[in-house]
């Protein structure tokens, strides 16, 4: 393999960086404190303030010291206690802080001390209990909010996109270290059920304590699906839990556009009660990190629009478009006693889009190759309701119970338009289609888990029952209409005109069984079983149009289908846990017994597969700013039913798929590692990591085509098919941290096999993605320059002249600049460019937008905003995807240039003026 070489020398790269970073924490009994006095403006240096450390017990002077030219001080030898530090200078108010010592609390450093002018009153008593802004807890990465400046009447997301190591994409997605966040919690609690952005949107940033990332067992994967998922965390400040904060807002053009926006939160130590909603018709509050999954939207994967009820319809590729979006809802939590919370929230999702697109697709054959012009309209309607209840109570002191109870009642419409034109690989016109899609859908799904956890008096030894029951029931009617048109042959024009039923249910039952007993302090060991039973039953009814009535049952499209399986799960890990080192090691066996059933035709093909499934896990924790971390797993992952009942879905009549009832699972090995570390004094920070995965039995295609174009495929287990990444990115601060260089690189390469018209087809693709970004922040500026390339080589042995590379790179530039008159500038640059495309698909295009703040009241917590949009008019989606031996370019239309007048009151309790979390002050 010619990766295997690549793969060596990046583990040798990852195995060496842990020993370098690695170094022993001190063991002197004392103590370093220091730091950089400012003035109110928080940028010209304080000299000769008095710095003094005061032991608090007895108010013994324990070391004192005058800042020099540059406002530094450093006190050196302070003892390892309890300790008041007082700044003084005749100009300004004292500044006091707590100083908390410990044995892994030896060096403090505030790295912004700003003094208050006389005439204002220090209202905040800062506690320093930990010396870096960015640390280990365990295995949790723990981030001090306020240890990062973030703008005036910042939201989350603004201070996410300031941690380092942490990423937010245009989508808004999360990555931390490289790897995406799965989910988002508030003080451990879902906050809305399952959107995020909800959280990351509208709480203020000043509210917030710690950014805890980790990661915990994935209770929802499917197979296949990793087994662990990272998490988010977000813990509110004590402040920020009693009283009452939101924020309200609302923006128009006054003629087309509109959006607005509703948050309020009232908190106490026992209860939390929070209403959201918001509505709007641009692309700004459309569909949030989640969402796209959550409606059906995402379907890169099938090449289709999938309603999320098992109808998938082709055509349109993209989430792009006019969308109008309502989203409502209401989240209360309480604390009953000392043993029991009760944890509630309902959300209410209405989300329609209106997307237009054009795309031109090449296909390569082993003798031949043709093209397709492909004009598409989506219009979709979304609606969700969501009930999401959790109940966690502790029934002694070692055994706790919990419930968690979820609904989702799901309702969907959608109404296709995909007119296509066909030509040979001279580019002559040889057929057109016109294919009309709709349909409608209704239904539910709801997980209901069960966990009882018991620890017992000796330490480390536990025991874990979970038990999960989902059921899903749904159903949709829809309508299909074709017309197909030849040119220079004598085959006359044809037509479908047909309805389309569609039921299915499951439901699936998991137990799992896990115990852990302690091998001595550092070892344990953990035993565990897991019992799965599911169930799909998918009816699928085709009839064609009988005068106006459609009366006539085709059978060939017509399928009655079950699949029943049954699986167990067992096997051990060992586990090695100490301050440095995490080390686990496991063997685990699965059998699978599955009953594929054609209940038309009374004929079932039974299955029973056992596989072996190792795995082990290595951490390597030298500071508490350093990890390196690499796992090997197996698992195997079951077809689903689409891909099983063999019916053909002739959703488009240009791409029918026919289901395979011989496909076996599939079995995978993955091995990943990452590594990242901070350096607290310098700011610096790095992150790594690769991911190889290598399947066999894999879901792959053969396809056939026929001499107009038209393709029949079928899911069929291939073996060899890999996918393989590599990452890394950092920060280096300079220039007394005003600045920061963030260089980013990830490389990807996937290796496919599927047959085309009978012959074997590899298809290797390779991207390489380098990234070079530049900040700057200081007080009243910020900015943000830089630059990306991705350039792809693809690769297929079906056809070489489908082997050609291209590239996109992408060029931005932001700031931010806050003015005299409580008022603020924003504006930002981005210049996409695009080339070796197909005609009319190399577009370079420029996107500018801005906005102008103004701020009022005393607290200026009202705020008037000018918002412009793609100034110049200028924005497009334009995408390539290559697929097997498909070469698509897309363009879709999606809203450009408007403007928005807006208005945002921000309420707090307090009346007063949500600070921004200016460094450490």
């Amino acid at each position: 393999m010619k990766l295997l070489p690549l793969i060596l020398l990046v583990l040798t790269c990852f195995f060496a960086l842990p020993a370098i970073h690695a170094q022993e924490n001190s063991a002197e009994e004392h103590m370093v404190v220091k730091g950089t006095v400012y003035d109110t403006s928080g940028v010209r240096p304080v000299q000769s303030a008095v710095v003094m450390a005061i032991r608090l017990r007895d108010s013994l002077l324990l070391s004192f010291q005058r800042t020099d030219a540059q406002g530094k001080f450093d006190l050196k030898g302070v003892p390892l206690d309890t300790f008041s530090l007082v700044i003084a200078h005749p100009d300004f108010d004292d500044k006091s802080y707590f100083i908390i010592g410990s044995p892994e609390n030896r060096e403090i450093v505030i790295p912004v001390v700003r003094m208050l002018d006389k005439a204002q009153e220090e209202e905040e008593v800062v506690i320093y209990a930990h010396r870096e802004p960015i640390y280990y807890k365990g295995d949790t990465l723990v981030y001090v909010a306020d240890s990062f400046q973030v703008g005036q009447n910042a939201v989350v997301e603004d201070l996410l996109k300031k941690l380092p190591g942490i990423e937010i994409d245009k989508d808004g997605k999360i990555r931390s270290q490289g790897k995406e966040v799965s989910q988002v919690l508030v003080d451990g609690d879902e906050f809305f059920g399952s959107d995020p952005s909800i959280a990351t949107k509208n709480l203020g940033a000043n509210g917030v304590q710690s950014v805890q990332v980790y990661e915990k067992k994935n209770e929802n994967a499917a197979e296949g699906e990793d087994e662990t998922i990272q998490v988010l965390d977000l813990k509110l400040k004590e402040d920020a839990k009693k009283g009452y904060f939101g924020r309200a807002s609302m923006a128009s053009d006054f003629n087309r556009f509109y959006e607005g926006e509703l948050l309020a939160n009232k908190f106490n130590k026992r209860q939390k009660i929070s209403v959201f909603a918001l509505g709007s018709n641009t692309p700004r509050s459309s569909f949030g990190y989640g969402d796209l999954n959550k409606f059906g939207l995402d379907n890169e994967r099938s090449g289709g629009f999938d309603d999320g009820f098992g109808n998938t319809y082709y055509g349109g590729n993209n989430t792009s478009g006019i969308p109008r979006t309502f989203k409502a809802g209401v989240y209360y939590s309480e604390k009953f006693g000392k043993s029991t919370s009760v944890n509630f929230n309902y959300s209410y999702y209405n989300v329609q889009n209106d997307a237009y697109s054009a795309s031109r697709s090449q296909y390569f054959l082993n003798d031949t190759t043709y093209y397709t012009n492909d004009s598409t309209r989506n219009q979709t309607f979304n609606e969700q309701h969501s009930f999401n209840l959790t109940i966690e109570t502790n029934l002694d002191s070692l055994t706790k119970l919990t419930i968690r109870p979820r609904l989702n009642l799901l309702g969907a419409q959608l109404d296709n338009a995909d007119l296509s034109d066909f030509l040979n690989q001279d580019n002559e016109l040889t057929r057109n289609t016109s294919i009309y899609n709709t349909n409608e859908s209704n239904g539910f799904n709801s997980q209901n888990d069960l966990r009882l956890n018991r620890k017992f008096k000796k330490p480390k030894r536990e025991f874990d029952l979970f038990y999960q029951f989902n059921i899903q029931r749904n159903a949709s009617d829809g309508f299909l209409h074709s017309y197909n048109t030849y040119y220079d042959t004598l085959i006359p024009s044809d037509t479908l005109d047909q309805s389309k039923i569609n039921e299915y249910n499951s439901q699936v039952h998991r137990v799992s069984l896990q115990y852990y007993e302690p091998l001595g302090k550092l070892f344990k060991l953990s035993p565990q079983y897991i019992y799965e039973y599911g169930n799909d039953v998918q009816d699928k009814e085709t009839y064609n149009r009988n005068g106006t009535e459609y009366t006539d049952f085709v059978p060939l499209l017509s399928n009655n289908f079950e699949n029943t399986r049954q699986k167990h799960y067992a096997g051990m890990e060992l586990i090695y846990d100490s301050r440095k080192f995490y080390i686990s090691a496991g063997a685990f066996a699965r059998n699978i017994d599955i009953d594929n059933h054609n209940l038309l035709s009374d004929t079932t093909i039974h299955q029973n597969v056992t596989n072996f499934l190792p795995e082990a896990k290595f951490i390597f924790k030298p500071t508490q700013a350093t990890r390196f971390q690499i796992r090997y797993s197996t698992n195997s992952q079951q077809p689903s039913i689409n891909d099983l009942q063999p019916v053909p879905d002739n959703t488009n009549p240009n791409r029918v798929r026919v289901g395979n009832p011989n496909l076996l699972p599939n079995y995978s090995h993955t091995i990943n590692g990452n590594f990242n570390t901070w350096q607290a004094l310098s700011g610096k920070y790095l992150w790594s990591g690769f991911w190889l995965n290598v399947t066999n039995r894999a879901f792959s295609s053969s396809v056939d085509y026929d001499q107009f174009g038209r393709q029949v495929s079928q899911t069929v287990n291939v073996d060899g098919n890999y996918n393989a990444s590599v990452w890394f990115g950092g920060g280096l601060p300079f220039y007394k941290k005003l600045f920061t260089f963030r260089p980013q690189f990830n490389g990807n390469t996937f290796r496919n096999l599927n047959y085309i018209n009978g012959q074997e087809n590899i298809t290797i693709n390779t991207s390489l993605s380098p990234t070079l970004a530049l900040d700057f922040d200081a007080d009243s500026v910020s900015f943000m320059i830089s630059g990306d390339l991705t350039y792809n080589i693809p690769k297929s042995s079906v056809s070489s002249v489908s082997n050609q590379p291209y590239y996109s790179s992408l060029l931005y530039a932001g700031f931010s600049w806050t003015l005299p008159f409580k008022m603020k500038i924003e504006s930002e640059v981005t210049y996409n460019i695009n080339s070796r495309r197909s005609a009319g698909y190399n577009i370079n295009y420029l996107i500018w937008n801005a906005a102008i703040r103004k701020y009022f009241l005393k607290t200026e917590n009202l705020e008037l905003s000018l918002l412009l949009n793609d100034i110049l008019n200028q924005n497009i989606n334009n995408q390539r995807q290559i697929s097997q031996n498909i070469i698509t370019d897309n363009r879709t239309k999606i809203i450009s240039r408007y403007f928005l007048l807006k208005l945002t009151l921000r309420f707090n309790n307090n009346k007063t003026k949500e600070e921004d979390a200016n460094g450490w002050h």
